[in-house]
């Protein structure tokens, strides 16, 4: 799983491809407020563990973690998607970046 963090991108898309209660026990998306991004001193403002093909878009300024599953395999594709400027104002260029 990856630790409290910004994805500092213009939008993150977060799917995951396996569902709590079936594949796995545990787990899920912690969200953190601006006002209290510190994980040890504060609890995440949201957990969410949506089934499997539901999508989460955030902005990328957001602080979240995934959580740690207790037990069976959690899959999720994430996208993290940037507007590169470009050389020529009359092209705009999207980047990708999935893990």
């Amino acid at each position: 799983y990856f630790g409290l963090h910004k994805d500092n991108k213009a939008l993150t898309i977060l799917m995951p491809l396996s569902t709590k209660g079936t594949d796995f026990e545990g787990g899920g998306t912690a969200f953190w407020s601006h006002a209290y991004p510190v994980e040890s001193m504060h609890a995440p403002s949201l957990v969410m563990a949506p089934p499997a093909g539901t999508a989460l878009l955030f902005g990328g300024k957001v602080y979240h973690k995934g959580l740690a599953i207790d037990s069976g395999t959690r899959v999720v594709f994430v996208a993290s998607f940037s507007k590169r400027r470009p050389k020529n104002k009359a092209k705009n260029t999207w980047v990708v970046s999935a893990r």
